[in-house]
């Protein structure tokens, strides 16, 4: 699916943080419980940041297409009940997928307090896939 406007874009953001919570609220077991009960903690506030960035920016919003992203490019299966290398190794893919997600968006974003957002979440996606191969 095209995210051709700046609604499907942080409608997929949304969703991206949305899943993320989920995975590793549902992984959060054994070795890795306190890890990702963290990384849930920190894609809630997120949630909350990109709800925050979009009641902001609907003034903003700008009709003009935005073009070349495919949300399909960054789907990463998650399954919380595989164990523990494979929890990390599905982590560590939508982390990168993530951040992949939010450097791509922010580069076609018209709206420059959203694109600073996007690069900062883009950064935070590096540190938190570096968490998890720590």
């Amino acid at each position: 699916m095209e995210l051709g406007t700046f609604g499907a874009i942080l409608r997929s953001a949304l969703d991206l943080e949305s899943r993320a919570a989920a995975f590793y609220r549902a992984g959060a077991r054994g070795d890795l419980e306190e890890l990702f009960r963290r990384l849930a903690e920190g894609s809630e506030k997120r949630t909350k940041e990109l709800e925050r960035a979009r009641r902001e920016g609907v003034a903003e919003m700008i009709l003009e297409s935005i073009s070349g992203l495919e949300a399909d490019s960054y789907a990463v299966v998650l399954d919380p009940a595989a164990d523990e290398e494979k929890r990390i190794e599905q982590g560590v893919r939508f982390e990168e997928a993530t951040a992949r997600f939010y450097r791509d968006a922010g580069a076609k974003m018209p709206i420059r307090e959203i694109v600073r957002l996007f690069e900062r979440l883009a950064k935070e996606n590096d540190l938190r896939r570096e968490r998890l191969t720590a």
